[in-house]
């Protein structure tokens, strides 16, 4: 006969525990110790911006895309190469615009 002690595993303290009888269905949790972050890199409070530029702009010309489809629908004539010129044109300025107020800004 082996004398051999066999150790159990023992629960740290913030872990989460369970009851492992077969007669009983409820499970008990203890409270996890919780993890605070200081400095800039913060997880807990994310800083608040605004929309990206990029993403203003893609939406601009998305919505100048869909004006000119439901214009064509309605009967107007348009000149194709106009058109994707002005996108292009009104597109670019947004980005000029935007980046200069962001420079005046000190971002």
């Amino acid at each position: 006969m082996s004398t051999e002690h066999e150790e159990r595993p023992t629960v740290e303290e913030g872990e989460p525990t369970m009851s492992t009888s077969p007669a009983s269905s409820v499970h008990e949790t203890e409270t996890m110790n919780s993890v605070s972050y200081g400095g800039a890199a913060d997880p807990a409070q994310p800083q608040e911006r605004g929309p990206r530029l990029r993403t203003v702009v893609w939406g601009l010309v998305l919505i100048l895309l869909g004006a000119v489809v439901i214009a064509i629908g309605m009967g107007v004539q348009l000149d194709p190469t106009v058109v994707f010129i002005g996108i292009l044109a009104i597109a670019g300025a947004t980005l000029l615009i935007g980046a200069l107020v962001s420079a005046a800004r000190g971002r």
